[in-house]
């Protein structure tokens, strides 16, 4: 993180690119999920999973509730 935010100083980019990094950076830490992680899983066979994953994670910010988007996959455990 600080070097995204060094090199933006160091490019002369505008005091708001880097506040939004930062900003982007405290939402993900503070959202306790990430994409790609699994929510659900239930055996469906001797080794076949149906997964529900996190596929995009959105923030409001007139209601200040983090939400996000799932996607059911079967998955193969080898």
């Amino acid at each position: 993180m600080f070097k995204i935010i060094l090199n933006l100083i160091m490019a002369r980019a505008s005091a708001t690119e880097w506040q939004l990094q930062i900003g982007a950076h405290l939402l993900k830490k503070g959202c306790g999920f990430y994409v790609g992680q699994i929510i659900k899983e239930k055996k469906i066979g001797n080794k076949r999973y149906r997964v529900s994953v996190i596929t995009n994670l959105l923030f409001d910010f007139s209601d200040n509730k983090i939400s996000h988007t799932a996607e059911k996959k079967i998955v193969n455990i080898d």
